[in-house]
């Protein structure tokens, strides 16, 4: 979904970008700093954050849509 945050492998560089967009955010040389920066920029913006493998394959989703007082929001229908 639009605005949800997508950590990518791409040119031999780890990426994090809001989908819907095609410009990177960001980039980092490891993937361990490039999840933990898309896992923050997800939970500033109250998003998804989707982790790919190198292969592009989803391995990872968290959800960081919650209300204020940290009860999880319906799921955004399909």
């Amino acid at each position: 979904m639009d605005g949800d945050v997508e950590t990518v492998y791409e040119n031999e560089l780890w990426k994090n970008r809001l989908h819907g967009n095609v410009r990177a955010s960001n980039t980092a040389k490891s993937r361990e700093e490039a999840v933990k920066t898309g896992r923050h920029m997800a939970k500033a913006r109250r998003s998804v954050h989707i982790v790919r493998s190198e292969a592009g394959e989803v391995e990872r989703r968290d959800d960081y849509r919650t209300s204020r007082r940290g009860v999880p929001l319906p799921p955004e229908p399909a």
